[in-house]
């Protein structure tokens, strides 16, 4: 979490619960520790993802790329301690 939060803010992050479908990532998380981030990009009103004619507000992407940089970074710090 503080590796999300030092991208995106705490006031940013919330919890969604259990979410219906079918994840293969699930299965790893029973044996790593792990989080699933779903990184909001949908306009509201707009269809949801999935959808053939959703729109992607593509200015959030730079705050998955950043989160994804930042946890392998503070990943690597925690390797050499």
């Amino acid at each position: 979490m503080p590796a999300l939060e030092a991208v995106v803010g705490k006031d940013n992050i919330g919890d969604l619960g259990a979410l219906g479908g079918s994840e293969d990532f699930s299965h790893i998380s029973q044996a790593v520790p792990s989080a699933f981030v779903v990184l909001g990009t949908g306009k509201e009103g707009e269809p949801p993802v999935h959808n053939p004619r959703m729109h992607q507000n593509e200015d959030v992407f730079k705050y998955g790329a950043a989160l994804h940089a930042n946890v392998a970074m503070e990943w690597l710090k925690a390797q050499h301690k």
